[in-house]
């Protein structure tokens, strides 16, 4: 697994274990991602649950819950890619696991929401889950304008 694909696993799943957080399916999702965590490294379940929850309760009382939840994808995204490098064989199970969290999500929180700002003549291309081409900006004239023009 190339680190672009530990990053990338690691992110999905910070994302939908934070996105759980106080919501009615937290207690589902923070079951199966400890009970995964246990299996593969009891080391570092020690403590889990305690920090899953410090998070899930920093989103319940932040007047903000979506910059809350931002600061903590962070977090949760190094601490599986640590995991991962750890426990390059756990990647499929991660997966698997992810895919059974982001099931028992609520619909809302199921929905993710990607902002991109293009500034002074910039361009913009994204893409959620999957892949993009872009053949335009490839082709003569496609260019923004100069400064000044």
């Amino acid at each position: 697994m190339t680190q672009q694909e530990i990053a990338e696993l690691a992110m999905t799943g910070a994302t939908t274990i934070v996105a759980a957080m106080a919501t009615d399916a937290w207690t589902t999702v923070r079951g199966g991602f400890s009970a995964f965590i246990r299996r593969r490294s009891p080391d570092l379940h020690a403590g889990l649950e305690a920090r899953l929850d410090d998070g899930a309760a920093l989103v319940a009382r932040s007047p903000d819950a979506g910059s809350a939840r931002g600061v903590l994808v962070g977090l949760w995204q190094g601490e599986l890619e640590r995991f991962l490098a750890a426990h390059p064989n756990a990647a499929e199970e991660l997966e698997v696991q992810t895919a059974e969290m982001r099931a028992a999500l609520p619909a809302v929180q199921q929905q993710w929401v990607q902002r991109n700002t293009a500034r002074d003549h910039g361009v913009v291309n994204a893409v959620q889950d999957g892949t993009q081409h872009n053949h335009h900006m490839d082709s003569p004239g496609s260019q923004p304008p100069a400064s000044g023009a």
